[in-house]
């Protein structure tokens, strides 16, 4: 048992004095000073286009998994498999969040919002580094007085640049800077115009099809209280004819109906919520052909091993920020490992079969060691050997 506990001792576990603000309710005397409000981006994150281009994101980390690799010459496998075991268990050995949860969160905070905040737990004796857990935007302020973060409903608890991982793109407002720029920040206008466009066509199959803007116009005055039995009169006739499972036609006598309504079609809404879509993509700068885009309005398509080469680059300098700022706090504590990212495996099938055939005429390869690359079998030799069947 004492070598169970000095196991468990090692591995990491956040200080349970510093994670209080997950169980405070908000106290608005302190409002929230982020560059906008954090509503507006839950209510884009559902977003179709944007959703897609997050988990596309975060579903490439994931698959390229990471690794803590080691400056010195020989592998300190004793230090490498202590922050491994703690980027999969950063809440500590008795908490269920894995690494996949914070790489979700990683993602979803930075791009939709700017900025991701973790919390740095260290040993109390020892001062190392052995844990972090997440701090959500709106549990965290600018303390301008002191000149770094604080908790929002707890102002008196601040934070020193090594005691947090801030993950941000930068924002370069000088009023601004301490808070990164999200992606949503950028194609705001984009989203808003998808939605509206969507709230409109809902609105009229709500309304059975009639603009709300459609105009009863009267041939002569009518008293409020004629006008408000006309209303009763077509609301019953409405509902009658749902019952009776017939269309809905509404007589109305001595009545003009005007009426603004104009078709998807002519109103250029299927071209434009296209054209929304394409710039939200464009925005997160994710390949239409991984989005699930068949049909754009004016993207480029490209082949396949094109848009591929296109989103390993971006998504590899995407990952620099979050490698950067997680390697700062590991060198800050004194660790030489550095934390990254593995490699997008982008297979070119033409370049490889090239290269091999490079090989194969300068002799740097034989032809059995290039198919064992390509998990074939061997050739089959004549019976002594001298040369391929």
């Amino acid at each position: 048992m004492g070598i169970l506990h000095n196991i468990r001792q090692r591995l990491p576990t956040l200080r349970t004095d510093q994670t209080r603000y997950t169980l405070q309710t908000p106290n608005y005397l302190h409002p929230i000073t982020t560059t906008t409000n954090t509503a507006i981006y839950y209510d884009a994150m559902k977003n179709v286009d944007v959703h897609v281009c997050l988990q596309i994101y975060k579903n490439t980390a994931l698959a390229c998994d990471f690794n803590i690799d080691s400056d010195t010459l020989e592998n300190d496998k004793l230090t490498t498999g202590y922050l491994e075991r703690l980027f999969h268990q950063p809440e500590g050995y008795n908490s269920h969040t894995t690494w996949s949860d914070s790489n979700s969160l990683i993602w979803d905070s930075t791009l939709c919002m700017g900025d991701c905040f973790f919390e740095i737990s260290t040993d109390q004796n020892l001062n190392v580094f052995n844990g972090f857990k997440y701090i959500h935007n709106e549990d965290i302020m600018w303390n301008n007085e002191n000149e770094c973060f604080a908790l929002r409903y707890q102002p008196e608890v601040i934070y020193e640049p090594d005691e947090l991982i801030h993950i941000k793109q930068p924002n370069p407002e000088k009023t601004k800077s301490v808070w990164g720029l999200s992606k949503i920040n950028v194609c705001a206008d984009w989203i808003a115009l998808s939605k509206n466009a969507l709230r409109y066509n809902n609105d009229l199959l709500i309304n059975d099809g009639l603009d709300p803007n459609t105009i009863f116009s009267y041939d002569k005055e009518i008293s409020d209280k004629n006008f408000v039995s006309e209303l009763k009169r077509l609301r019953a006739e409405k509902q009658q004819a749902r019952e009776q499972g017939q269309k809905n036609i509404m007589a109305v006598k001595g009545a003009t109906v005007q009426s603004n309504i104009r078709s998807n079609r002519d109103m250029n809404y299927l071209e434009l919520l296209k054209y929304a879509s394409d710039q939200i993509i464009r925005t997160f700068q994710v390949p239409p052909q991984l989005a699930g885009k068949i049909e754009t309005a004016n993207l480029g398509s490209g082949s396949g091993d094109s848009q591929k080469k296109d989103w390993k680059v971006t998504f590899d300098g995407a990952t620099s920020n979050v490698e950067n700022a997680f390697n700062n706090t590991l060198k800050h504590y004194g660790f030489t490992e550095r934390f990254h990212y593995q490699a997008m495996d982008v297979i070119d099938e033409m370049y490889d079969a090239q290269v091999a055939q490079i090989y194969l005429q300068n002799g740097v390869l034989t032809p059995d060691e290039v198919r064992n690359t390509l998990g074939l079998d061997k050739l089959q030799r004549n019976t002594w050997g001298d040369y391929y069947l």
